[in-house]
């Protein structure tokens, strides 16, 4: 085998995801890099949460199971804000990461998939008790209920929104900071392991303090939103992406009746 023939066998070209807009998937270098998190940040109505519902929409068309961990805001809620763009949601599985919530049901074209059980339920799989997985969310309630949920159904994709509302929960009951980096990093190795790819929104923190989910994705696509006089200007960046190379520079996107679209 000559040189070249041994440098191509050793360095594959990595599995490429789509984010469901191909103006994003260009600046990405081809896509997200198949079964690593990935952070989404930006401010309030900057589009973090559409971007993750685009995101999970491209993997239904392709025939994947995708599943929305939904923190900040009922799954029906999120999934109604997007009504608008006449999307067929039927596909997505959610869960409500909020303690309590259990069973199956319908609701309009939205199949709502909570927790089978509550939280002392799932302790009896053997996992350790812990302050944290008392009545409160916190990363190891949610993912106590992504075991369950995984067990039943190889989720593809998953949308975690938002992990700024589960370090607010956090913080509530007093959470130890290397605590809550050692429970995020076993949620995402534990998502990778099972060969989902995932995407976490989140509001920009301290520039001085990097939160845990800075530190342990794998690239972080930052969304911005600005008005000048009665007009809304939007920009997206990619800050890192590990392992891939990517557009550095900052490109305007608008939102549009088919969604997203990045000039």
């Amino acid at each position: 085998m000559s040189a070249a023939e041994t440098a191509g066998a050793t360095f594959m070209e990595p599995l490429r995801v789509s984010t469901g807009i191909p103006g994003l998937d260009r600046m990405l270098g081809g896509g997200l890099i198949a079964r690593r998190p990935y952070l989404v940040t930006g401010g309030s109505g900057s589009g973090k949460s559409l971007l993750g519902l685009t995101f999970l929409l491209e993997g239904i068309r392709r025939g994947e199971d995708v599943l929305l961990v939904a923190v900040d805001e009922p799954p029906s809620e999120i999934l109604e804000n997007v009504r608008a763009f006449s999307w067929d949601l039927s596909a997505i599985h959610t869960l409500d990461a909020n303690p309590g919530q259990r069973g199956i049901r319908r609701m309009h074209d939205v199949q709502e998939i909570k927790a089978l059980g509550d939280l002392k339920a799932m302790r009896d799989l053997g996992e350790r008790k812990s302050p944290s997985d008392s009545e409160e969310v916190s990363m190891q309630s949610i993912h106590l209920k992504l075991r369950q949920q995984m067990q039943m159904r190889p989720f593809r994709r998953v949308l975690v929104d938002s992990m700024t509302s589960i370090r607010r929960f956090a913080l509530k009951a007093s959470i130890d900071p290397q605590a809550e980096r050692t429970e995020t990093q076993s949620l995402l190795r534990f998502l990778s392991e099972r060969e989902a790819t995932t995407l976490i929104t989140s509001t920009p923190g301290s520039p001085a303090h990097l939160a845990a989910e800075e530190i342990l994705t794998r690239g972080e696509i930052l969304l911005t939103r600005k008005w000048i006089g009665d007009r809304s200007v939007r920009q997206i960046k990619i800050l890192r992406m590990r392992g891939s190379a990517h557009d550095y520079e900052r490109r305007p996107f608008t939102i549009t009746p088919a969604g997203i679209v990045v000039a």
